[in-house]
């Protein structure tokens, strides 16, 4: 996704999702249409919420909570970069999940989201910090973050890279337990584990946060459903589902 000339400025300490918005729908940002369609909606709901009977309304705040999370105390661990700064499709993908939310309880509107992008734009660094903020910022005790994928081996991938930012995180380190198969957040009795569809036990399970990685490479269902069948007692679950092109 290149830009032409983007009007988007990091002046302000907000989200960015509206700006892109803005940016895509008029030309400024090459987009695809499924991405100019997305932008298109967030902008026309914009509108939308001011009326008295539309059920939703985008909480600019609340969308920008986990990217403050992410880029004041996670850094990326297989660059020489010092933290991260996420860019503007990424503030619009999370400031989309996490800043619509329902009037009157501001739970979240959306309970599952698809990322596809190509290869190296960051989709693991970017989940890694979901976790992490999920785990311990976004208001559920006892929360679960499980990292899914096809075999063990592709979900610690998600994993370790989590792993290594609370190591190399002074911050996160001091509230953040890494063990060698889980990460607990023991201040709310959370945890983040890597879990797939050859795990020896998927029953019991009680996601509040679900990151599928590399999603065009599933057969089945199996493993999305069992996550989706374990979200009943959340309150705002959410689903995000994470893959480069593919052919399943």
């Amino acid at each position: 996704m290149a830009a032409k000339k983007s009007t988007i400025s990091r002046a302000s300490n907000k989200c960015l999702a509206t700006q892109y918005a803005e940016d895509v729908v008029a030309g400024k940002i090459i987009a695809c249409r499924k991405v100019i369609l997305a932008c298109e909606r967030h902008l026309r709901d914009l509108e939308r919420q001011k009326s008295d009977g539309y059920p939703w309304v985008f909480e600019e705040e609340l969308g920008h909570r986990p990217i403050a999370f992410m880029e004041r105390f996670c850094k990326p661990s297989q660059s020489n970069f010092s933290k991260i700064v996420l860019l503007p499709w990424q503030h619009f993908v999370i400031g989309s999940l996490y800043g619509w939310v329902d009037k009157q309880t501001k739970f979240r509107r959306y309970k599952s989201g698809l990322i596809r992008v190509g290869r190296k734009n960051g989709k693991s660094t970017m989940v890694s910090g979901l976790s992490l903020f999920g785990c311990s910022k976004d208001g559920e005790h006892g929360a679960r973050v499980y990292q899914l994928a096809n075999s063990m081996k592709q979900a610690r991938v998600v994993f370790d890279e989590c792993q290594a930012m609370v190591k190399s995180s002074p911050d996160l380190k001091k509230h953040f337990r890494v063990l060698r198969d889980a990460i607990y957040f023991d201040a709310t009795q959370s945890k983040i584990e890597p879990q797939a569809s050859d795990s020896e036990k998927l029953d019991g399970l009680n996601c509040h946060l679900g990151i599928f990685d590399e999603i065009h490479e599933y057969k089945t269902y199996k493993l999305i459903n069992v996550i989706k069948n374990s979200t009943g007692a959340r309150r705002q679950p959410l689903i995000i589902y994470i893959t480069t092109a593919g052919y399943q």
